[in-house]
């Protein structure tokens, strides 16, 4: 069930009536049952593997709270990353073993991977050292099974740990502030998601599809412009996941602050999916000694974090050539010394083109099919032909990214001056996210992030 269609918009506004009608003790289990309901309407059966993981998942959260056992919280963190390579992976080494083993049609055995499966993944491990580290002492079953489940987060996060969101279920916050602050975030994500993103793929697809039939300007705009349909396709999820939240009287953490103004790459992950950074940092590079270390070892533990960050994204060698340059980025700054802050003004403003357009350029392996039509995209780069693209339109929306990010650094301001106002706001609002949802012409596009 899409967020962004309309038998989605009257699920959700049926779930909002119901759930605030109800009685406290009810709301969590009314909850979990609509969240079921829009698991399962994507697929029956892999709502019954999910429900069959999370119980799994549960029993070990709780032997492990119990006997802060570290073999036991190892056995199920084992568990649920082989879980995740056997479906992330087993196509693609089917792909490679059936010729040797003499199968003749190796799709007959391919399996189709769950809804979710990479971000879900992460949650559980997460949730399992925590248990261990004694940050959640007790898990509860209905807890627990919402803390995977809640629709509103489950296809592309953000990753929730136990500090995040489980010590707030059952303990929801109804106010009229906080449902105001829930709107404006929906409207904005559609806002970046429909009017943005979608135009931007729409526009620069035909670049990805046939790299070679273009030119330097034309490559580019695709290069630049995924950079910034990327960022709003995937920051406008996460606006629109935490504004149903929001509404539903729970506050989801932010997953990006403007990253497209960060000076450095150290800088960008902690404004960027900032709760897989989190992850990243905390469950890899710490544990493999992070900065405690040599340097020689330094620059080991943020290469090998960030390979497995674009290992986890996809198992092509795209997306490991991804994880390996901005593992190099951030060894080089590191080797540079590169500091926080630049001197001045002209210091920021080369970091930010370094930071923006190394970051775009990594982008085309994530982006492109297959690693020929990268390199042959990254070639078009030098080869002159005339822009055939829409020229003002791309560079309009590409401008309007980072217009959207400079008001997000002032959101306080802004929300400052709707609050007071939301008696109008409100029904503004409203129209504007059905009209965004059921009258926007251009070809809607899946989210980016729903395929990870």
């Amino acid at each position: 069930m899409n967020f962004l269609s309309l038998i989605f918009l009257v699920f959700f506004i049926l779930s909002f009536l119901i759930y605030w009608n109800l009685p406290r003790r009810m709301r969590v289990g009314f909850l979990i049952a609509a969240s079921l309901f829009y698991y399962g309407f994507y697929s029956p059966a892999f709502l019954l593997h999910f429900l069959i993981v999370i119980a799994v998942n549960f029993f070990l959260a709780v032997k492990i709270a119990e006997s802060r056992n570290r073999s036991l919280a190892g056995t199920a963190v084992t568990l649920n990353i082989l879980h995740l390579v056997f479906f992330k992976y087993f196509n693609s080494a089917l792909a490679v073993i059936a010729p040797a083993v003499g199968i003749a049609d190796p799709g007959t055995f391919k399996v189709v991977m769950p809804l979710a499966i990479s971000f879900y993944t992460f949650q559980f491990i997460a949730f399992q050292v925590d248990c261990l580290r004694g940050l959640v002492t007790k898990p509860e079953g209905g807890k627990f099974f919402l803390f995977m489940l809640f629709f509103p987060h489950l296809i592309s996060g953000p990753i929730l740990r136990s500090g995040d969101f489980y010590g707030q279920i059952g303990n929801e916050v109804e106010s009229k502030e906080g449902q105001t602050r829930g709107l404006y975030l929906v409207a904005l994500g559609l806002i970046k998601k429909l009017f943005i993103a979608d135009v931007l793929g729409y526009l620069i697809n035909p670049v990805f599809k046939a790299p070679a039939d273009y030119g330097s300007g034309d490559a580019l705009l695709a290069i630049f412009g995924y950079a910034a349909q990327i960022y709003c396709d995937f920051s406008g999820f996460i606006d629109i996941a935490r504004g149903m939240a929001r509404l539903f009287g729970y506050d989801m953490p932010v997953n990006f602050r403007s990253p497209y103004f960060s000076t450095s790459f150290s800088e960008l992950w902690t404004r960027w999916h900032i709760t897989l950074s989190a992850f990243i940092r905390e469950y890899i590079y710490f544990p493999l000694g992070g900065n405690r270390v040599g340097v020689g070892r330094q620059y080991f533990n943020l290469f090998v974090a960030m390979v497995l960050s674009g290992i986890w994204h996809g198992e092509t060698a795209n997306f490991l050539i991804w994880g390996v340059l901005h593992g190099l980025y951030l060894c080089i700054e590191k080797i540079l010394k590169v500091g926080k802050q630049p001197a001045n003004r002209f210091w920021w403003l080369v970091r930010n083109i370094w930071v923006v357009a190394g970051w775009s350029f990594a982008f085309v392996f994530f982006r492109a099919s297959d690693f020929k039509s990268a390199v042959t995209l990254l070639g078009q780069v030098f080869v002159w032909k005339n822009i055939t693209l829409a020229f003002p339109l791309i560079l309009a929306l590409i401008v309007l990214t980072w217009i959207v990010q400079y008001l997000e650094m002032r959101r306080d301001a802004l929300l400052a001056f709707i609050l007071p106002r939301r008696a109008v706001f409100l029904p503004v609002v409203l129209v504007l996210i059905w009209f965004l949802i059921s009258r926007v012409q251009i070809p809607n596009e899946a989210f980016i992030y729903v395929q990870f």
